[in-house]
């Protein structure tokens, strides 16, 4: 909980683009660009998700410039934003996030390995999910107790492998849809309505990582590093894996665009299941380190070790039934609702520098944007984020001239 020490910041620019272009390199990824595909159609959904994925990386790197400069984690530079306690209700909201995340991307990783195993002839027990959500489990909590100094390799090689799969099933995917272009009838006269909808979602997608952005780039050697690392490390996997996903609902009609369904759809080699089951560590190994840190913000003198087994035990329990992948979009609402206006103050707060300026302020603008972005969400359906977003930054910059002058 205190600033990382000069001598600790090991992260180049690249280190820390491999670690965004790891975490967001995930199944959770593709199922955003399958969920507004179906809606939207391919142009719709390649045009939201670059307009979409750029702003969102934008505001990953502009926190990742503020963990940078401060040498703290996300949850704590945030009690200066909001104050010590709501700092506190922040740190809790993300953990639930995190450990959402995590139990979806661990239980599609141990279905996808089931699958191979069946594909394989494997039968009884190496054949159920339920083992591999807890061998999964068990490696992604003891690889992110290793601690992030010692990720670098790691993620190296681990995001290597993930991207040649990932690349390998796209090449085929769209060979498949050239075979097929009928497969690529988009629907007609889609309405504004509907790609606002779908903005929301990718943003809300990219918004998910920001609580957790600070945590890594406090251990950046320079803010410029830091926010390019982060920026483009999500922006250029987000480009391509929403459009994976987007593509693979449309053409193959595999739910949320689900790269298992695709590969035993497209008849590609069930062992390369195998390699994309890596995506839930690359990712949980974030999820549960910040959800940690998260909680160590409001409970310091918990430590490290003990709460990654208790997140990781949350998150294995939790990934035995899929309750939030079948709820996927009311999931990516609720983060919208909360991060949005939070990561905007977040961002406004350092943009405007003040040591007298009160949280009041922060809190005020946080809590109204959340409840302009759900009464949007619940009234609208649609353009939740965006509004939830103007509206928090309009208000911040109001309340802090007004406390100026």
């Amino acid at each position: 909980m205190e600033p990382v020490p000069k001598e600790k910041k090991i992260y180049r620019g690249i280190d820390v683009f491999l670690i965004w272009a790891g975490g967001n390199t995930c199944l959770a990824t593709i199922f955003t660009g399958g969920l507004i595909a179906p809606e939207l159609g391919i142009l719709n959904s390649v045009l939201v998700i670059l307009l979409a994925a750029t702003v969102g990386g934008l505001l990953l790197g502009l926190v990742a410039v503020i963990g940078a400069r401060k040498g703290l984690p996300t949850m704590v530079l945030t009690r200066r934003v909001v104050g010590t306690k709501a700092s506190y209700a922040a740190s809790i909201l993300n953990a639930l996030q995190l450990v959402g995340w995590a139990s979806i991307l661990l239980y599609v990783s141990a279905e996808a390995i089931a699958i191979a195993c069946r594909s394989l002839g494997l039968a009884g027990i190496l054949a159920d999910p339920v083992l591999w959500v807890v061998v999964i489990g068990v490696i992604e909590a003891a690889y992110t107790a290793i601690g992030p100094e010692k990720w670098v390799w790691c993620q190296r090689i681990a995001v290597t492998t993930l991207l040649i799969v990932l690349v390998y099933e796209t090449c085929a995917l769209v060979s498949y849809c050239l075979s097929t272009p009928t497969a690529l009838t988009m629907p007609k006269n889609v309405s504004g309505s509907a790609l606002l909808w779908g903005f929301d979602m990718v943003l809300a997608t990219a918004v998910s990582w920001a609580p957790l952005v600070a945590d890594y780039a406090r251990f950046s050697i320079n803010e410029g590093g830091a926010m390019l690392g982060t920026w483009w490390g999500y922006g250029v996997t987000s480009y391509i894996l929403y459009s994976i996903g987007a593509l693979a609902a449309v053409a193959t009609s595999a739910y949320l665009g689900d790269p298992t369904q695709v590969l035993l759809k497209l008849g590609l080699s069930t062992t390369l299941l195998f390699f994309v089951s890596v995506s839930a560590v690359t990712t949980n190994l974030l999820n549960i380190y910040s959800a940690v840190v998260s909680t160590m913000n409001v409970f310091p003198k918990l430590r490290y070790i003990p709460l990654v087994c208790l997140y990781g035990g949350l998150t294995t329990a939790l990934a035995v039934v899929p309750v939030l992948v079948l709820n996927f979009e009311f999931f990516l609402t609720y983060i919208g609702v909360v991060f949005v206006p939070l990561t905007t103050t977040l961002i406004m707060h350092y943009l405007m520098p003040s040591d007298r300026r009160p949280h009041t302020i922060g809190l005020v603008s946080w809590v109204v944007g959340a409840a302009v972005g759900l009464l949007t969400s619940i009234t609208y359906g649609y353009a939740a984020t965006i509004t939830s977003l103007a509206v928090t930054a309009t208000l911040y910059a109001v309340l802090a001239a007004a406390f100026k002058k």
